[in-house]
């Protein structure tokens, strides 16, 4: 039974490589943008400037704010894994503001990170479910909460400006298509560029005994010296996934999270295709995954070739994606 939970999770690990990397726009420090939020009908503070802290596990929001009711300082953390933790009221997790919270879930929604939060009110509970994600340009981050309990129904929406410049993540979408742009963005034409919207051929593609996705697209941002890579499955040995994955192209090692396990990757051009290789564990298995995306002569054709290894032997799949 081991074996075969293995094997499907190995072969879901080898699916969703386009997209294990998440996000890490997140990080930054961020001012409450009042006249652009949405408080719903609780009370606004004054200020509030939040410090967020994103690792391939944890996350970390340091809280100041100012209000009627004074100063206010806290801390949200949660280990990312999509599993709910119970808290205790001895655990310093459990203390958000006023409120103490009994459990706590953390996980990624495609490039959001969802935090939902449990805790007892006025003998009910009450769930609090925050959704953080951040702007195309890295600039603005909007927090949604949807608090609802036995006698509340509510919503909010926050957005937040970046203070700290610097660590917006710049797009290559904001140049200019002109020949010129694309040779800086191409230093020298050494590869063509993989930026488009891919539909899966499934008929075309070689999943291996374990079976495919029956459908999927991909979205990549190709700048030259990182790419961005949407994937959007359904279906498959774990059913339908949502992954966003960025990577710099010069080699250097980036740290994430897949399917809740820490996962070391890089990325280098090898002549006209990008090799992405990834190490991660499964339950203690060790797996290796090595994911090559090239592009046909035509540019209408994008094959993501992918070769696994782990305890269990090696695993090769096929993927041949349309331009749309």
């Amino acid at each position: 039974m081991r074996r075969k939970v293995l094997a499907v999770a190995f072969a879901a690990a080898v699916f969703a490589a386009p997209g294990f990397a998440q996000s890490s726009k997140l990080n930054g420090t961020w001012k409450l943008n009042t006249s652009k939020s949405d408080f719903g009908q609780f009370p606004p503070p004054a200020s509030e400037t939040d410090t967020i802290e994103v690792t391939n596990t944890d996350f970390k929001q340091h809280v100041t704010s100012e209000s009627q009711r004074g100063s206010q300082t806290y801390t949200r953390a949660c280990a990312i894994t999509g599993q709910e933790t119970a808290l205790t009221p001895d655990n310093p997790k459990a203390h958000i503001g006023p409120v103490l919270l009994d459990k706590i879930t953390c996980g990624w929604d495609g490039n959001s990170l969802v935090v939902t939060e449990g805790a007892k009110m006025q003998g009910s509970e009450l769930t609090d479910k925050l959704t953080f994600s951040v702007s195309d340009d890295g600039n603005t981050m909007t927090m949604t909460s949807h608090i609802s309990s036995a006698t509340i129904n509510a919503d909010r929406k926050l957005v937040y400006d970046r203070t700290d410049a610097s660590a917006a993540t710049p797009s290559a979408a904001g140049v200019a298509q002109t020949a010129g742009s694309m040779a800086m963005i191409h230093t020298g034409g050494s590869h063509p560029s993989l930026s488009g919207a891919y539909k899966l051929d499934v008929p075309k593609s070689d999943f291996g005994q374990m079976g495919g996705p029956s459908s999927g697209t991909l979205a990549i941002d190709d700048s030259g010296s990182s790419v961005k890579i949407d994937s959007d499955q359904q279906g498959g040995p774990m059913g339908d996934m949502k992954s966003t994955q960025t990577l710099t192209t010069d080699g250097q090692e980036s740290t994430s999270t897949m399917m809740g396990n820490p996962v070391k990757s890089t990325a280098q051009w090898n002549g006209g295709s990008l090799v992405v290789n990834a190490k991660t564990s499964f339950q203690g298995t060790d797996v290796t995954i090595k994911s090559t995306y090239s592009l046909s002569d035509d540019g209408k054709t994008l094959t993501v070739k992918t070769h696994a290894e782990s305890s269990m032997g090696p695993f090769d799949s096929t993927a041949v994606y349309d331009k749309q």
